[in-house]
């Protein structure tokens, strides 16, 4: 594919809606935390960052709290989620309680929190439904928050570059990317590691898995049966959120030997600027 098509194929669809809070369909339905990896995913994750006793954790897309009270078991000195309002707060500070859990008012793109004040940065699914810009805005910010060496940790949606592939990953971008189709911008592993590196930050490694797609049984199941009819009457409600919410796990469905569950692991670089070089130099 030449230059200008390729940048002509990374360009955000007209109606999709630019946000930095994470998926907007996501927040719609009010899913709490997005695992593409499911459970294991998350386990995974934790595992990736390395928390050690002392670490200063904040927690980008802290949803419904289900990673923080895994995290906060393991003898941190304190966890951060990042909260939207007072409200999400407030639900927060129940779901993940001690005296080590704070919440934050703020946006994963300006958390509000100091220089250098977070030993370990996390966020599940959060930037999968974020074009590039929006990614690039998050990961800087959390390159600045992170302590030199400090370790970046994510779980998010990858398109696979299988040789036997019969189209390039740009056209499955393509067909999930306008807002009707569901809203999500996957990126390859090449591509994870560009913006990672034009966020200043050094790419350490990725694992992935399987892609799991939640039944409505499953969202039952781990939201519990209160939320979880309210996240299933809000998707099935007639409505664009209904329709968009039908056309995403169609399509994720449909798409589904095309994309992983990714955990990637990032660490800021103990010298040097927080400054890589921007997408579109590192792309021409």
């Amino acid at each position: 594919m030449s230059r200008a098509n390729r940048k002509r194929s990374r360009e955000r669809p007209p109606d999709v809606e630019v946000t930095t809070a994470g998926w907007p369909l996501g927040r719609r339905l009010r899913l709490g935390t997005v695992r593409p990896g499911g459970a294991a995913g998350t386990a995974r994750l934790l595992d990736g960052v390395r928390l050690r006793t002392g670490d200063r954790v904040v927690d980008l897309a802290p949803g419904s709290g289900e990673t923080g009270l895994l995290a906060t078991g393991r003898n941190l000195y304190s966890w951060i989620g990042i909260c939207s309002d007072t409200t999400d707060a407030e639900r927060l500070g129940k779901a993940v309680p001690g005296p080590i859990s704070h919440a934050q008012i703020g946006t994963p793109d300006v958390t509000g929190l100091p220089d250098a004040s977070a030993s370990v940065v996390v966020a599940e699914g959060l930037l999968l439904g974020m074009p590039d810009e929006s990614k690039l805005a998050v990961l800087r910010e959390s390159a600045r928050i992170l302590r030199p060496n400090g370790l970046l940790g994510l779980h998010e949606l990858c398109i696979s570059e299988d040789a036997s592939a019969t189209e390039p990953a740009a056209a499955v971008r393509d067909r999930l990317s306008p807002e009707v189709q569901g809203g999500i911008f996957p990126l390859t592993e090449p591509e994870w590691r560009e913006i990672i590196t034009s966020a200043g930050l050094e790419f350490v490694g990725v694992s992935h898995s399987v892609l799991e797609i939640p039944s409505l049984r499953d969202v039952m199941r781990q939201a519990g049966p209160r939320r979880g009819l309210e996240i299933l009457g809000r998707a099935t409600r007639p409505g664009a959120t209904a329709t968009h919410t039908r056309n995403a796990v169609s399509n994720l469905t449909r798409e589904r030997d095309r994309l992983t569950a990714a955990v990637i692991i990032a660490r800021r670089p103990y010298v040097g600027p927080l400054r890589g070089p921007t997408l579109r130099a590192a792309r021409e």
